[in-house]
């Protein structure tokens, strides 16, 4: 399967690559900085450009099956990056696109100091995000929303894909390499097209 990576110089984007490579994928990954791109592979294609650039994504997708998003960064940024990824991928054969997003986005499923800290600090990029999903949820493409608690560094033990009726705060966690796993499984299996999912660690 040929997979494009945005945000892969990051370290959720690192484990997707890394994992996707290891599966036997072939591997697109667009980064704004080749040379910060650490992993190399003859199955792996780097494309230096912007992922908020139609023209750069579009590159990028070029022979993609999936394309998984793990941007994080203030300002529009995941409104822009949708937008290119829409403008981009028109064609009949447009790539499945699974984003993930942070579970402090879904405010009604936050316990009350969860929801107090991440209003007080990163509204605006919420919103940012909340918009770019809401794109992407009225498209027509096969797409996924990965909402994930807690983003550790630790090694993987493990996903729960939790129930809607579920609150999460600030003790919830996941290792990147989990929530990669978790993109990685999505895109190549589709077992949640046009949904959302939040999950955390096992």
């Amino acid at each position: 399967m040929n997979i494009t990576v945005l945000g892969a110089a990051g370290g959720t984007g690192i484990q997707v690559v890394q994992q996707a490579l290891a599966a036997g994928h072939s591997v697109t990954a667009l980064v704004r900085s080749p040379e910060k791109m650490p992993v190399t592979d003859p199955q792996l294609r780097v494309v230096q450009g912007d992922a908020t650039d139609q023209a750069s994504v579009a590159r990028a997708l070029e022979g993609a099956n999936a394309v998984i998003s793990t941007l994080d960064a203030p300002g529009p940024v995941i409104t822009e990056t949708t937008r290119a990824i829409l403008g981009a991928a028109k064609a009949e054969d447009a790539p499945r696109v699974v984003m993930m997003s942070s579970f402090a986005v879904q405010r009604d499923r936050l316990k009350g100091v969860a929801k107090l800290l991440t209003g007080a600090t990163t509204g605006a990029k919420m919103k940012d995000k909340a918009a770019g999903e809401k794109a992407l949820r009225a498209s027509t493409l096969r797409w996924t929303i990965v909402y994930a608690t807690l983003l550790s560094n630790g090694p993987r033990q493990g996903v729960k894909v939790l129930p809607e009726s579920a609150k999460v705060g600030m003790s919830d966690r996941i290792s990147r390499a989990d929530a990669a796993s978790f993109l990685l499984e999505t895109a190549t299996t589709g077992d949640y097209d046009r949904r959302s999912v939040l999950i955390t660690g096992a």
